[in-house]
């Protein structure tokens, strides 16, 4: 009896928790809101304590019009139910790529403003910040081209954009947290914060102000028009993730002389990633942590000779120890020399370098080599491709497929990898999008995890053998994949193995499967008939996870 009492009361909850969630979002004119942190029993509570966040409007489905005049007014109260609530957050995307917003005007009362709230608003014009705000998240109004007018309540005790400047600066750190193509860097900035000008089309040249002493990550990614950026001799730091990426009229950079600390990120974002006009990069002379020596058009750490960024226009010098992770990302280098000094590559060096066609090696360095004018690289030691291009050929007595080695690159449509390798790395053939079949050697031991991830014509996968694993993510988002027949043998499919292949309807799966991760087929046609035919496989890897 007890236990049932228990299934009850636990039935009764959930049910409760159910009709609460449901209670807790209604619409009210164009807006759709969700009621905020009351909770009794673990459910939410609708009263008239509560407050709510503006989670979505609605652009078709009302008679009332979405704007007059194209402004929108986000109110700071709103009733329903009995109840007057207090509209204080708005919620992330709740407005993304609204386009017949010309003006915004947020309510006194509102004070969170979420990540892309109203970001790629293609007309949005001008944005007035009340007094109440305290919290604007960093990518809320990115990608606004049109944005012209930010004015901030002179009340506001967290953000102001002090002498008209056209911006929203953080008042305690004195950080520009939002720009557009008519802001005037004020005086008494240190700080342009993340994103701060993302997408502003319209910029084509700015002068960053004495006083500011850092950039964070990608504060002009997709400024196409952007043609010079000037910077101040008081900058110290700059976070390099992406921060100058699609600034395809870029043609230039200076980067002065207190420079000390040039940050990368975990994922190896170049800093100058898709900038294709970009053939200059000069480092200071008076600098003291980094260089571009002998003209070479490049970012280098003097004090371990490792080449952190370059462009197209870069010359690989002599001397140089390292090349570092996404040195030459996504930028349209052709031609790569690595000198005999060279000693190490790291991961992803060339990845993205879509129009290169030749890769050598001096044939004195100790480490790397292009043997057989192979157009690649090769760790000598260890018979390992590190880097390859779109005219790479495989020599016979390479083994391993390195890391990211050719990922991003236009391979041919149909890839032949040769007998002799055994190793396909992780993210090794990632985004090569004009893939459209793959066959897979005798030899293969081992397949990485995302080493075929977002091959988008990816549409044929051929085995001459099985490998013991297909591994987390290796073919996701292959969107042209419809047919897949894994080879007897194989003992496991990975987390995501085949997620958002959206054409996969037909899976030929081998008896030697010993694990199959139920979200190995998540997002594809074929995925309920899967999970049908091997429920109790599923059931059971469920329980032993739990």
């Amino acid at each position: 009896m007890h236990r049932l009492w228990t299934v009850f009361i636990t039935l009764s909850f959930s049910a409760l928790a159910a009709m609460a969630q449901k209670a807790n979002v209604f619409t009210d004119g164009i807006f759709q809101y969700s009621v905020n942190h009351l909770y009794e029993g673990g459910a939410k509570l609708a009263n008239g304590d509560s407050t709510v966040t503006v989670t979505h409007a609605y652009r078709n489905d009302l008679s009332t019009p979405l704007v007059e005049n194209h402004v929108l007014v986000i109110p700071g109260k709103v009733v329903h139910g009995g109840y007057e609530y207090a509209v204080t957050n708005i919620g992330q995307g709740a407005f993304t790529r609204f386009r017949d917003v010309r003006h915004v005007v947020i309510s006194e009362g509102i004070y969170h403003i979420d990540s892309y709230a109203f970001a790629s608003c293609e007309n949005l014009q001008t944005i007035t910040i009340p007094s109440s705000v305290s919290h604007i998240a960093a990518n809320a109004f990115a990608s606004c081209p049109e944005l012209r007018e930010i004015n901030v309540d002179e009340r506001n005790r967290s953000y102001d954009s002090r002498g008209n400047c056209n911006a929203i600066i953080e008042t305690e750190t004195e950080k520009l947290v939002l720009g557009c193509h008519a802001t005037r860097i004020p005086a008494g900035v240190k700080c342009i914060g993340g994103e701060a000008f993302e997408g502003c089309v319209k910029l084509d040249s700015i002068t960053i102000p004495e006083g500011v002493e850092r950039l964070e990550a990608a504060v002009f990614r997709g400024c196409v028009r952007l043609r010079h950026v000037g910077l101040p001799l008081t900058l110290k730091s700059i976070y390099a993730s992406s921060l100058f990426e699609n600034c395809t009229n870029l043609a230039s950079i200076h980067i002065p002389a207190n420079v000390s600390t040039i940050e990368g990120d975990q994922w190896g974002s170049n800093m100058f990633g898709h900038c294709t006009a970009l053939d200059s990069i000069v480092v200071d002379s008076r600098n003291k942590t980094f260089d571009s020596r002998g003209g070479c058009n490049a970012i280098i750490e003097t004090a371990t000779g490792k080449l952190l960024y370059g462009c197209g226009n870069t010359d690989i010098p002599e001397g140089i120890q390292e090349i570092g992770t996404a040195a030459f990302g996504y930028t349209p280098v052709s031609h790569v020399h690595i000198p005999a000094s060279v000693t190490r590559i790291q991961e992803g060096a060339f990845k993205g370098c879509t129009l290169c066609t030749s890769l050598t090696v001096d044939e004195e360095n100790p480490v790397y080599d292009s043997r057989g004018n192979c157009n690649a690289i090769i760790e000598t030691k260890t018979n390992t491709l590190v880097s390859g291009c779109r005219a790479t050929t495989f020599p016979a007595n390479v083994t391993t497929i390195g890391p990211s080695a050719f990922a991003g690159i236009p391979m041919p449509q149909t890839l032949i990898i040769p007998e002799g390798i055994r190793e396909i790395g992780n993210s090794a053939f990632v985004s090569c999008k004009r893939l459209q079949t793959v066959f897979l050697p005798e030899s293969l031991e081992k397949l990485g995890v995302q080493a075929f991830a977002s091959c988008h014509s990816l549409e044929g996968i051929h085995w001459k053998k099985s490998v013991e694993e297909i591994p987390d993510f290796a073919f996701t988002r292959c969107r042209s994949l419809h047919v897949v027949e894994i080879p007897e043998g194989t003992k496991r499919l990975g987390g995501f193995a085949f997620r958002d292949c959206e054409r996969l309807c037909f899976v030929s799966l081998p008896s030697s499967l010993e694990h199959i991760h139920n979200t190995a087929f998540k997002g594809c046609p074929c995925d309920s008939l899967v999970q049908q035919k091997y429920s109790s496989k599923f059931a059971k890897q469920q329980k032993n996870i739990k």
